[in-house]
């Protein structure tokens, strides 16, 4: 384990004392009660190193993964997974320097096709799909029948979002009038903006132009992903400028997605530059890019295999395939 890593070991252990643990469970219970469109309250940001978990890998927990798959399985919130949750969606073989700084000796992913690449660094690989597939709603049944009827046919656009160490921007005009140019018959247009971009204030020119503006949340909040399952759920139609989470999520979801396609303008460290700009270059990425840059309402069959192949829709498991990946990376890990 190298310096950076040990700093921030101590950090994690320094910060898990009683009153951070009080405050931060304080801070998430006050989200828990707000509108996602609530979107400056629930971006605030929140230390990365509060007990916001009690992973051995903390990122495990990045957009509530961790806790979403405990309570799914009934495990205390205190278990430790010995696994590597990995908490991005890649059209590449690209794997996060953040994951790979991890002892852990297994991997858990979404799709085959990201099991095989992951192979390279963790000999244990398990392929469970879409972690929304896990993820309660934010809203309930009737929450969730009261937004659709008050915003009747919704477009849902995702834009391109910052991330740690580089800050992505796009033209909002041109995506803007993309959206207006398919919104013909549909009553209401929301945007979803990640709680970087909030903090940037990039939801600003949006609500200027009279668009609902909602958010899931911050990185750390374990709601996330249940806020984003909402979201998705109340639209008819989800667009996006980029292939991410957000496009896997929604074809999960059989949500039709569109892409206008936008080539961020990045500033930040040239390292992270050339991580996205090689991630642009990549064949699957462009292969979906392509695949989503028609306009059509409906979801095709090629649209859904190549998800698939890419995102593990077909790999979702129940609970007892589940414990068994748990099992036997318990075993793992003791030996």
């Amino acid at each position: 384990m190298n310096i950076k890593n040990l700093i921030k070991k101590a950090l994690y252990t320094f910060h898990k004392n009683p009153l951070s643990k009080l405050l931060f469970s304080k801070e998430i219970q006050y989200r828990s009660k707000l509108p996602i469109t609530e979107v400056e309250n629930l971006s605030k940001h929140i230390n990365m190193f509060s007990p916001y978990t009690d992973e051995l890998q903390p990122v495990n927990d990045w957009y509530g993964h961790a806790t979403i798959l405990k309570k799914f399985l009934g495990l205390p919130q205190t278990y430790q997974f010995k696994f590597i949750i990995e908490h991005g969606t890649y059209f590449s073989d690209q794997v996060a320097d953040i994951e790979l700084e991890s002892d852990l000796p297994s991997f858990v992913t979404y799709s085959d096709f990201r099991a095989k690449i992951l192979k390279k660094y963790r000999h244990y690989t398990y392929a469970i799909g879409p972690l929304i597939h896990y993820a309660p709603h934010y809203l309930t049944e009737e929450q969730l029948n009261k937004e659709k009827k008050r915003l009747g046919k919704t477009i849902l656009f995702f834009p391109s979002h910052s991330l740690i160490g580089l800050t992505n921007d796009y033209d909002r005009d041109w995506s803007y009038k993309k959206i207006k140019s398919v919104a013909r018959g549909f009553d209401t247009i929301r945007i979803c903006v990640y709680w970087k971009d909030v903090l940037l204030g990039k939801h600003k020119y949006y609500q200027s132009k009279g668009l609902e503006c909602v958010t899931a949340g911050h990185i750390l909040d374990p709601l996330f992903l249940p806020r984003v399952k909402s979201i998705i759920q109340t639209a008819d139609l989800t667009v996006s400028n980029d292939a991410s989470s957000p496009l896997s999520y929604c074809i999960y979801m059989n949500k039709p997605h569109i892409i206008f396609y936008q080539r961020p303008k990045m500033s930040g460290k040239k390292y992270f530059k050339k991580i996205m700009t090689d991630y642009w270059k990549s064949d699957p990425y462009n292969q979906v890019v392509k695949a989503f840059s028609k306009i059509q309402f409906h979801i095709t069959r090629k649209q859904r295999e190549l998800i698939n192949y890419y995102c593990g829709t077909n790999n979702v498991k129940i609970k007892t395939e589940l414990k068994k990946i748990i099992q036997e990376t318990e075993l793992v890990y003791k030996h």
